[in-house]
């Protein structure tokens, strides 16, 4: 038996809510009072393995991911990994953050490369994720894609610029089933101009609207779809590094922004 899902979904209330969630977490382990206002959703897990050690951070007890609070100047920003992957791991765990406090949402991640100009290491900030999975429609009315915040994606990119760290601003292609990308949609998006695929973009960015916050992405190309074949990134350690960097600029981003 099937049952039809309501059209205007988003506009129900729910039964459970990232509210009442934070309510049960605060009674069964979280004992930080408020989250800071920027955290960044960071997927690599190489960086997130010696995080702790590397930036001097504070672990946060109470979530199902490793929460840290790290502190530059006086102002506390968030960095949270180890929550899986996905848009539906990603955004329950931005309800949450939302939920706790936090006010703006960086996605720092690999993703794939979907023009050929677009090399490993290539930096793309961004300003919308095209929605090919299911978690954004559960929070917005259907529609092809689903906006960054555009001040956020400017600091981002002012930032990044600044630094010496050359970068591209567009969108980005979020699907839920890497495994089930094909030729005929790589090359469609290619030639809409679409920068990247990752998983996540979509979901928190419709989130973060209809929680009324802020959010962006900063995604680093590993692999590439640009060509005729999937290729692999030929140099991790050079990512991985890359990637450090980039976590540094967009926490110190998340720092200054007010």
């Amino acid at each position: 038996m099937s049952y039809p899902i309501h059209p205007e979904k988003h506009r129900l209330p729910a039964l459970l809510t990232a509210d009442q969630m934070i309510a049960f977490r605060r009674a069964h382990g979280l004992r930080e009072a408020y989250a800071p206002d920027g955290v960044v959703l960071c997927l690599y897990r190489g960086v997130m393995k010696w995080f702790g050690w590397k930036y001097r951070a504070r672990r946060v007890d109470g979530f199902q991911a490793d929460v840290f609070l790290t502190d530059r100047r006086g102002r506390s920003v968030g960095v949270v990994g180890n929550f899986g992957i996905g848009a539906p791991a990603a955004t329950n765990l931005a309800e949450e953050l939302i939920a706790w406090g936090a006010k703006r949402l960086v996605i720092v991640s690999l993703a794939g490369g979907v023009q050929s100009d677009l090399a490993p290491g290539s930096l793309v900030v961004c300003d919308r994720a095209i929605r090919d999975e299911g978690t954004s429609y559960h929070y917005l009315p259907p529609a092809r894609d689903v906006a960054a915040s555009a001040d956020l994606v400017s600091a981002l990119s002012k930032a990044l610029g600044a630094r010496g760290l050359v970068h591209v601003t567009g969108a980005t292609w979020s699907t839920d089933a890497p495994y089930r990308e094909t030729r005929e949609e790589a090359t469609a998006y290619q030639q809409d101009g679409v920068k990247t695929v990752d998983m996540e973009s979509a979901g928190v960015f419709a989130a973060a609207q209809t929680r009324g916050v802020a959010a962006a992405s900063v995604l680093i190309v590993g692999d590439s779809l640009a060509g005729p074949r999937w290729s692999a990134p030929p140099d991790m350690r050079a990512l991985h590094r890359k990637i450090e960097t980039v976590l540094d600029t967009v926490i110190d981003v998340l720092r200054d922004v007010s």
